[in-house]
């Protein structure tokens, strides 16, 4: 904490945690509704594209390895491009930070909390998490190496306890026509990769004793896992045809989960998942934006700002849509290209 940064291995467990939340929500229901039986192969394409990724940004850290990645663009594109440019990124981290806020809300609303009014629920996290930005990013990243274990074991466990309930004939057969709508499916597990930008915005905060190239290999790799079981076990369960129906169709497989009629209700772990990952992708999208704004404006308090921006996001994310239905339409036909 001596010198107010976080290592590299912090960074990426910030990304591994963020990337959960959306990829739960949005991942097996748009890739089976692309690839169908196929869609459990698309974590593999994504895969090389996301070693191909990442490769740019080592040769960008060699450079640019102490230097947000504000400075970078403006080093790069020059001082009014580079202003435009990161204007554009603003804009775009408080629209995905409005939209995954309503949608956190309007899952428990519909999971666990029928009767509440919605914006209680998105009140209630920004207060939150507007506390916990008064602590500094190194106390939050620490906390996030806590929720990550607790995640991946919980994570682990419901998958070994679903495994009486898969069906592998659910998961064939593929054939040729299936390459192009595999490629198609990878779309949305691209769009929820390229949230690592948000911890690349904050690059000046990072300690690089650790070699990146060897840590970003290591997520990429946790990360196709978990893409891996979070389309594949609702798919070898339910088969694409159904999953294309459901709402939230990895949370409706844990709801199969039935131990000799010891463990049930097993879904109230998952919610308490879901708050955790939302918590921590709250956390990271306000902390890029009001980063942003520090770096851009070489500005030494921002603390006013962040209860501006706060109360900002919270109107945002109440006007965005009316019904869960605009949200979804909104996220595949806008969001998932424009985060590509």
């Amino acid at each position: 904490m001596d010198n107010e940064k976080i290592s590299v291995r912090q960074a990426m467990l910030f990304f591994i945690v963020l990337f959960c939340a959306p990829a739960i929500r949005y991942i097996p229901l748009y890739t089976c509704e692309q690839a169908q039986q196929a869609a459990w192969l698309a974590p593999l394409i994504t895969f090389v594209l996301e070693l191909i990724y990442m490769s740019v940004w080592w040769r960008f850290l060699k450079r640019y390895e102490k230097k947000s990645f504000v400075y970078i663009i403006k080093d790069i594109l020059g001082k009014i491009f580079g202003n435009t440019i990161c204007i554009c990124y603003f804009l775009w981290i408080t629209l995905m930070l409005a939209y995954n806020l309503r949608m956190y809300a309007e899952r428990i609303v519909s999971s666990a909390m029928v009767n509440v009014n919605i914006i209680v629920i998105l009140l209630v996290m920004l207060i939150i998490v507007g506390y916990v930005m008064k602590k500094g990013i190194v106390t939050v990243a620490k906390m996030n190496e806590l929720f990550f274990l607790g995640i991946a074991g919980m994570f682990i466990l419901y998958n070994f306890l679903i495994l009486p309930e898969i069906n592998v004939q659910n998961l064939f057969p593929i054939t040729y026509k299936d390459i192009l709508p595999i490629f198609k499916a990878t779309f949305c597990i691209i769009s929820v990769f390229g949230y690592n930008v948000l911890i690349f915005m904050f690059n000046d905060q990072i300690d690089y004793k650790t070699e990146f190239k060897k840590v970003s290999i290591k997520t990429i790799n946790i990360l196709t896992i978990f893409s891996l079981f979070v389309i594949g076990i609702p798919l070898s369960v339910f088969g694409w045809s159904i999953i294309s129906k459901m709402r939230i169709p990895y949370l409706s497989t844990m709801m199969q989960i039935n131990l000799f009629d010891i463990i049930e209700r097993i879904e109230s772990g998952l919610i308490m998942i879901w708050i955790i990952t939302d918590f921590i992708l709250v956390y990271v999208f306000i902390y890029s934006a009001i980063h942003m704004i520090k770096v851009s404006f070489n500005l030494c308090n921002v603390k006013p700002l962040v209860n501006i921006y706060i109360l900002g996001i919270l109107l945002l994310s109440v006007l965005l849509a009316k019904t869960d239905l605009e949200l979804k339409i909104f996220s595949g036909g806008i969001l998932t290209p424009m985060n590509i």
